[in-house]
């Protein structure tokens, strides 16, 4: 399963995996009970500490999109940012999409090759969303 954090898409593989790593801090019965505002809570959290986790922590970010993929199954896409002037987990910004796989995987082909751009996602996933 393809999924885009912000500008990198990932190749989540089997999400039952991630989701069963011991290295994943909630228990199966706290995934199965997460909801949609507790999930941004933690995305938000995560970003905030971390504003460049895609790149710095990609383990950390496939836990956070396999979750996203239970939680909200039509989502493939999340941009997430932190403001400059942020203060608090609550300023980052959240944004899902449900991108179609043939452009997620020309971004993943393109990834792959060294030329994917943030202005490429931005005219291909966030524009047109």
């Amino acid at each position: 399963m393809l999924f885009l954090f912000n500008d990198v898409v990932f190749d989540l593989g089997d999400l039952k995996s991630i989701l069963q790593s011991d290295q994943l801090p909630l228990s199966p019965a706290q995934i199965e009970s997460l909801n949609a505002a507790q999930l941004n809570g933690l995305v938000r959290e995560a970003v905030f500490a971390n504003p460049d986790i895609a790149h710095t922590r990609p383990d950390q970010v496939q836990y956070i999109m396999a979750l996203i993929s239970v939680v909200a199954p039509g989502a493939n896409a999340l941009l997430a940012l932190r403001p400059a002037e942020a203060e608090s987990a609550a300023d980052v910004g959240l944004r899902y999409a449900n991108v179609t796989i043939t452009t997620l995987a020309s971004l993943w082909r393109d990834q792959k090759d060294g030329h994917l751009t943030p202005n490429q996602i931005n005219d291909q996933v966030w524009l047109a969303a």
